[in-house]
């Protein structure tokens, strides 16, 4: 009775303009989320313990354009940007009710790092998993927090997260299961949480050019281009949560004065403690690091520089022994030291050089190998082969060239192709979706439009193998992928040292010479990887659970058409479900409707 409890609540995702909400699917009595703590505190953040059942943890987010005090725009999560954190135990129910009161905009909130076990429409992507959240609608998400670690939540578009919508997500466990907790003594959550981004002169979403040419004009820590603060005690060990919140090609290198930190986690996934003085983090990337406080009793600069499209950029925390009046400190500019100069590149850890804790004892088998070419291609055509007439779907029309082929700097594509949002939520139904809009990863050669519905669908059973090549030959840039629903294991990140692009032969030849060193035995749990400018990131998945998960690049989002695959891995999802769930109506995207 319990189990069946239990699926009815997570299911439960509803629209206050759709026929249910959730508390139509809960129990008369609440037995299965009643708190048994005799504890009076029944906020969701709190010590975990074992043996105490799961709390129902509800969150309003009102969003909304805003003036911030520095009278420059922003789009606000009840009047906070970052928006209300989210802190919960593990296997507590998050529920969260997204009002969009942006005027004219559709939206749908994405939960980074949150593998939505048995939730898979919970994921946010519209068109995907979801209808869009209209103006004006509220939209009810509902999911298990099942994985311990470090997350955030952020706006499925990238105009929306870089002004502003964005927050992170805490989830605790019992302090015995923690693998790292015998190195820190501290861990306040919130308080030690630093989420960085990148600060904009004017709002994205309002913007109609080319937003590839406008760039960041500094970087915020937690919100604030002042100082955010850190607070220890001296001889204490504190574990730190740092989030790279950029939506944009952001790369973020991180130190703190005289002070060394031990890396413990990446993305959530705990790894073999590593010892550095400075870090690298990519856009949408989380890493946990403990700093002893170890040294003369004062304040200390926490640096944070910016590279890519950041290049220039720079913000700074303070972290401040207990007992030292830092007021002569909010005057000064950090000023650089022997230690915080630029780093070799050898000194630096990043997410993709790390070991996950434990190492593997099972040899893969089965792995099924899927190449995704990753380039800038420019995209010929004249202004005579576009059709530009509204034509039904009973005419045949000529292959359609959205506006931004014609750029000069052409488009970022995977495998020849951009990616299509589907006609209807392929999720929810996948049988509606317009075949002839689908493509197969692999075959996109036979697709006679620039995009369509990228699809590898997951047919058998085993391990799946996606090398992603940035062949090199359009750009010299580097791009950063997100996985929705998984964590991979990245096995192998490698950059041609003679800077010449690399095709999808030359990366066979390599492979057949055994010239490329995969790491099967400990590689690095992750959901967010860099595939570096002329080189490769491999990556290996065991899809065992059923959803259309997105494999994006969403640092392409403001400088391209849409980039991104899905992978299919078949579910049959009950009728009951997709019946409560918001529908589209005659909603159609840009892209789509164009098509």
């Amino acid at each position: 009775m319990k189990l069946l409890v239990l699926c009815v609540i997570i299911v439960a995702n509803v629209s206050y303009n759709g026929k249910a909400s959730l508390e139509s699917f809960m129990p008369t009595a609440n037995v299965l989320l009643a708190d048994t703590t005799k504890n009076s505190d029944k906020s969701c953040q709190r010590p975990c313990k074992f043996n105490v059942k799961p709390r129902r943890c509800v969150y309003d987010f009102d969003i909304e354009p805003a003036i911030q005090e520095n009278d420059i725009p922003a789009i606000m999560i009840n009047g906070m940007t970052p928006g209300p954190p989210i802190h919960v135990c593990l296997n507590d129910v998050v529920i969260v009710k997204v009002k969009n009161k942006v005027p004219d905009q559709d939206l749908a909130m994405h939960w980074h790092g949150v593998e939505q076990k048995g939730t898979p429409y919970m994921d946010g992507v519209p068109m995907v998993t979801q209808c869009p959240v209209s103006y004006g609608s509220t939209y009810e998400y509902a999911f298990i927090a099942s994985t311990p670690g470090t997350f955030f939540y952020h706006s499925n578009s990238v105009a929306h997260q870089s002004d502003g919508v964005y927050g992170s997500i805490i989830v605790d466990q019992p302090q015995p299961l923690e693998p790292h907790v015998s190195l820190y003594d501290y861990d306040r959550g919130e308080e030690n949480t630093l989420m960085i981004a990148a600060k904009f002169p004017s709002l994205l979403t309002g913007i109609i050019e080319d937003l590839s040419q406008v760039l960041p004009t500094s970087l915020a820590i937690n919100g604030n281009e002042d100082r955010s603060k850190l607070f220890v005690i001296p001889g204490y060990a504190y574990r730190l949560r740092l989030i790279n919140a950029a939506a944009i090609e952001c790369p973020l290198l991180l130190n703190v004065d005289r002070h060394d930190m031990m890396v413990i986690a990446t993305d959530g996934k705990p790894v073999k403690p590593v010892s550095t003085r400075h870090v690298l983090l990519y856009p949408g990337e989380r890493m946990d690091v403990v700093v002893r406080a170890d040294q003369e009793a004062g304040g200390y600069w926490v640096r944070v520089h910016g590279r890519d499209k950041c290049s220039g950029l720079s913000a700074s925390a303070m972290l401040l022994y207990s007992g030292f009046n830092y007021t002569a400190m909010l005057d000064e500019e950090p000023k650089k030291t022997k230690n915080n100069l630029e780093p070799g590149a050898a000194s630096i850890i990043y997410g993709q050089k790390l070991q996950y804790l434990r190492d593997s004892t099972n040899a893969a088998e089965n792995v099924k190998s899927v190449y995704l070419g990753i380039d800038r291609n420019t995209v010929k055509f004249k202004d005579s082969d576009n059709d530009y007439r509204y034509l039904s779907d009973a005419l045949p029309t000529k292959p359609f060239y959205p506006a931004e082929l014609s750029t000069s700097n052409g488009v970022i594509q995977i495998n020849g192709k951009n990616f299509l949002y589907p006609n209807t939520p392929m999720l929810l139904k996948p049988m509606d979706v317009k075949p002839d809009s689908i493509c197969k990863v692999g075959e996109e050669e036979k697709h006679k439009q620039t995009q369509c519905v990228q699809v590898l669908k997951v047919e058998d059973k085993g391990e799946y193998e996606l090398a992603l090549v940035n062949e090199g030959f359009g750009s010299n840039d580097s791009y950063t992928f997100h996985l929705h629903g998984y964590s991979a294991e990245v096995i192998a990140t490698w950059q041609n040292p003679n800077n010449l692009p690399i095709s999808r032969e030359d990366f066979h030849k390599l492979d057949k010479e055994g010239k490329i060193i995969r790491n099967e035995r400990n590689a690095p749990l992750k959901d967010t990887f860099t595939v570096p400018n002329k080189g490769f990131t491999i990556i290996r998945i065991q899809p065992d659970r059923g959803g259309t998960w997105l494999l994006e690049c969403r640092s392409c989002g403001l400088s391209s058409l849409p980039v991104a695959v899905i992978i299919n891995v078949p579910l049959a999802i009950p009728k009951l479900v997709v019946d409560s769930l918001p529908k589209c109506g005659n909603y159609k995207p840009a892209d789509v409707l164009l098509n």
